[in-house]
């Protein structure tokens, strides 16, 4: 088993097809046939399922897939990294967060990327925590920004801030008269979420004993949002989600009492960062910093309070 070997075999899976993938690769089919052979010879197992349509990875096949294409990735970083040593920072980078970083910072980040770091290429993947997560242990990202509820195991953490969560709902719906919600004014709401907040609100059921009324979690930004202007409940997000929202007063919305998201750069603890990941780890800091001190009562370094309103 050999990284040509997987290279081969990952391009068939990609492509479907030998044909396709000898095209693409650059080399003889008969060769590619026999790589493939010899490659299930050497496992003992059947990586792919041929048709009249092309081939199919097995299951066996697919658990292939995952791995050899981050054991491609890992090796073609590693060549980046020693070919680059006393250069500029060089090679590409998979950076995952939620759809409420992606709307906070993200934009300034690949900007100043682009500037100061022009030979690094971003690989962007905006997904809820628990996707974010999954991409990072199977090292289809190298580093990602997570709520602190979202830890792994294999996972390392740098904690980066705290955030508010706040309520919000139709202008016309809007019961409150008050510009903070205490945990008793949740109580019989019918509430909507995704499904990272939904250990956050356990714990913030069980500390402020509330009685929350979930009628549904909604792993979609649009989504929740759609089902907000069409009545269907309140939503319980970051305030960073619905900014421009709240601005153009479609949403009306306040904070929750006690209600606090922690954010995080995760990154997994088997693989060593390289030089690019450092450098875009610190762009990240950054804006994080821009981004507290532009809006202390929203936006707090971890282990300070939360300020007085």
């Amino acid at each position: 088993m050999d990284l040509i070997s997987l290279r081969y075999f990952v391009e068939i899976a990609r492509q479907r097809s030998f044909s396709r993938a000898a095209i693409s690769l650059g080399v003889v089919q008969p060769a590619l046939t026999r790589r493939v052979k010899l490659l299930e010879e050497h496992l003992g197992a059947e990586l792919l399922m041929r048709h009249r349509r092309g081939v199919e990875p097995t299951e066996t096949g697919l658990l292939v897939l995952e791995r050899a294409e981050l054991m491609l990735r890992m090796a073609q970083q590693l060549e980046t990294e020693v070919r680059s040593q006393g250069a500029e920072p060089v090679g590409e980078v998979g950076f995952g967060f939620p759809p409420s970083i992606g709307v906070l910072f993200v934009g300034e980040v690949l900007s100043e990327c682009l500037a100061r770091y022009p030979r690094i290429k971003l690989s962007l993947w905006e997904d809820f925590s628990s996707a974010v997560r999954d991409a990072l242990l199977s090292g289809r990202i190298d580093i990602g920004i997570m709520s602190a509820e979202a830890e792994h195991p294999d996972l390392i953490v740098d904690p980066l801030f705290k955030e508010t969560m706040w309520l919000i709902g139709k202008p016309e719906r809007w019961p409150f008269k008050t510009h903070r919600i205490r945990p008793s004014d949740l109580d019989d709401l019918p509430l909507l979420f995704g499904s990272f907040t939904r250990v956050l609100l356990e714990q913030f059921r069980a500390k402020s004993r509330s009685s929350l009324r979930v009628v549904a979690e909604i792993d979609s930004s649009t989504l929740l949002m759609h089902a907000v202007s069409a009545g269907a409940g309140f939503a319980v997000v970051p305030s960073s989600w619905v900014a421009r929202q709240l601005r153009e007063k479609e949403f009306v919305g306040a904070p929750i009492e006690g209600l606090d998201v922690m954010r995080g750069l995760f990154r997994h603890r088997g693989r060593p960062p390289t030089r690019a990941s450092v450098a875009l780890t610190g762009l990240i800091a950054e804006q994080v910093s821009r981004v507290v001190s532009a809006h202390p009562k929203t936006f707090r370094r971890v282990g300070t309070a939360t300020p007085a309103t």
